[in-house]
């Protein structure tokens, strides 16, 4: 009766060191680091209409539930314009290896130039709208609004843009989309409104 308890007793050491092997193997990773690349678009002009553009991205950052800068594609829709200003869609894709999140708005502003300061106030925001979750390769996307410069005369100070900033929620980093238009420089002038992300390519 002695000789099951002993083989059993055995087979139990063997299988628990088989378990403590098959913890040691996970892998580990380290982030990457997020740097978003500029976008290779034409310029626009107010109110008119133009092509898509795409802006390439950097790797993803393994395991994380935001999308980070680095994790995402920017690209612009095709405007349409009205009576004194211009509509346009805003859309990141998530070209990292996992799903990710995007809650809110990006945070849109005209830039002197790629490396340059903001100029004027930043984009009015309208109601926010729920957390979407991205799988590989999905889009989200926000409708930005533009007003002309002309419009508001002297109170404008206009003065030239080389293209807009663009956060997306909770980030850090940054894209710039080439837009060459002209801006006001009175922060009190608000010629730009961008709305929640929603899911698809249509900002609404």
């Amino acid at each position: 009766m002695k000789a099951p308890r002993t083989t059993a007793a055995a087979l139990l050491a063997v299988g628990t060191l088989a378990l403590a092997g098959c913890g040691s193997g996970n892998p580990t990773t380290s982030p990457s680091t997020v740097t978003a690349s500029e976008t290779a678009s034409a310029p626009a002009t107010d109110g008119g209409t133009h092509a898509p553009s795409t802006t390439t991205s950097a790797s993803t950052t393994i395991g994380s539930t935001l999308c980070r800068a680095a994790d995402l594609k920017l690209s612009n829709g095709r405007s349409d314009g009205t009576a004194g200003s211009s509509y346009t869609p805003l859309i990141f894709t998530n070209a990292g290896l996992h799903p990710c999140t995007l809650t809110g708005f990006p945070g849109v502003s005209f830039a002197a130039s790629n490396t340059g300061d903001p100029i004027g106030a930043p984009a009015d925001r309208d109601k926010p709208k729920p957390t979407i979750t991205l799988g590989i390769n999905e889009k989200a996307s926000a409708l930005l609004r533009i007003t002309v410069a002309g419009n508001y005369g002297d109170k404008c100070r206009q003065v030239s843009a080389a293209g807009l900033r663009i956060y997306p929620p909770d980030n850090t980093d940054s894209f710039f989309l080439p837009w060459d238009t002209s801006a006001c420089a009175n922060t009190d002038v608000h010629l730009l409104e961008i709305s929640s992300l929603v899911p698809g390519e249509t900002g609404n």
